[in-house]
């Protein structure tokens, strides 16, 4: 792995701050004695790069000089969240009222499941339940990276902030192997895809519930000073690719930056498992890759799930199969688009996006054998 590697601080036999970059990860992992000068070349750094992540994990301390410039560099736009952070650090954050301002995230508690009880699996993480009936535990599976868990740690603290309705997040749990969150337990919940598994005779009902939700997410001017630009997912995707060569990653690129800029809220991962029904209203849910953007990368998702998915893995996630993804993509397109777009404008609008998302998800986390004739179909014309 190539790393740059960044000396900071007046005094260095007093104050040394090292600022390692890492080009496979987006995270900055930050380690030393933290003063107003390294926090200075902190800021510097992080206007070059599209990095938000600083990984505090081998920070000893912070001083109030470099808490300031940390600060007003925030207010002034700049994009980033902490995790990792020690007891001590995180506390000089949390007693000058910083951390209102700046999310930061401690270290991770040791997991410990004893008191656990498996209740849901979705794609990447299983749910428990806590014995005391306080919390619920998102326990991810043992591929998914720390950084994941963190990033929808701060996220979800940001969102909740915004006032867009999801769960209240707790602390960051680790065995050293998988990683978790605790969230507020909310004990009359289902997820819409749930109630469509049990209750068949709702589909249409909670499609256009769903539709509806999706539309005033969309309808939400997002904080770009706060969340991420998914664009630059999609980009960092098509660069890591390795199914497809430079010529065919050109082309891609050129399709991702000529479409239309917005700053929308974007789930990330919008699909009906991700809103729950509660008695205090619909939330959303599993926002680790909520950002801002063009609405049919969200639109391209779900498009995925509905109509590209195999029918083994809906039933995995959704509790049912294609045949009722085959219902449920007609009624979701005209609610959400409206009677003006027949579904077959709908498909050809949406499909491209479907296969960008399919490349990502394909990048990260392994591509099915479906995927790339689609991909390579859509976006490159083959």
């Amino acid at each position: 792995m190539a790393e740059n590697h960044y000396i900071c601080g007046k005094y260095p036999q007093m104050s040394e701050s090292t600022f390692t970059i890492s080009k496979d990860k987006p995270v900055i992992a930050v380690t030393g004695k933290l003063d107003d000068q390294g926090a200075e070349s902190l800021i510097s750094v992080l206007s070059t790069r599209n990095s938000t992540m600083l990984d505090f994990d081998g920070v000893e301390s912070i001083s109030f000089a470099a808490l300031r410039t940390l600060l007003e560099a925030r207010r002034a736009g700049t994009r980033f969240f902490i995790i990792n952070a020690a007891d001590s650090v995180a506390e000089r954050f949390e007693d000058s009222g910083v951390s209102s301002v700046i999310s930061i995230s401690r270290k991770p508690r040791q997991l410990d499941m004893s008191r656990y009880t498996v209740f849901g699996e979705g794609y990447m993480s299983k749910a428990y339940n806590s014995d005391d009936g306080e919390t619920m535990l998102k326990v991810y599976g043992p591929r998914v990276p720390r950084e994941l868990a963190a990033q929808e740690q701060a996220v979800a603290r940001a969102v909740m902030l915004f006032g867009i309705p999801t769960p209240l997040v707790g602390k960051l749990y680790t065995d050293g192997e998988s990683n978790a969150l605790d969230y507020e337990r909310i004990t009359d919940k289902r997820s819409f895809s749930r109630i469509i598994s049990e209750e068949p005779e709702r589909l249409e009902e909670i499609t256009l519930r769903f539709a509806g939700m999706c539309r005033q997410l969309h309808a939400t001017q997002c904080d770009t000073a706060i969340f991420d630009d998914r664009a630059i997912y999609y980009r960092q995707a098509v660069m890591k690719c390795q199914e497809i060569n430079e010529e065919e990653k050109a082309r891609i690129l050129e399709f991702v930056d000529g479409i239309p800029q917005e700053t929308t809220c974007l789930h990330g991962d919008m699909q009906m498992s991700n809103i729950i029904s509660t008695s205090r209203g619909d939330m959303w849910i599993d926002l680790a890759e909520f950002g801002y953007g063009n609405h049919l990368f969200d639109l391209g998702m779900w498009y995925f799930m509905c109509r590209l998915n195999t029918d083994q893995l809906n039933r995995h996630i959704f509790h049912f199969g294609n045949d009722t993804m085959e219902k449920i993509w007609p009624i979701f397109a005209r609610e959400y688009f409206g009677p003006e777009m027949t579904l077959g404008e709908v498909d050809a609008l949406v499909a491209p996006f479907a296969a960008l998302h399919m490349l990502y998800l394909g990048t990260f986390f392994g591509f099915q054998p479906h995927m790339m004739p689609f991909i390579r179909k859509e976006l490159l014309g083959r």
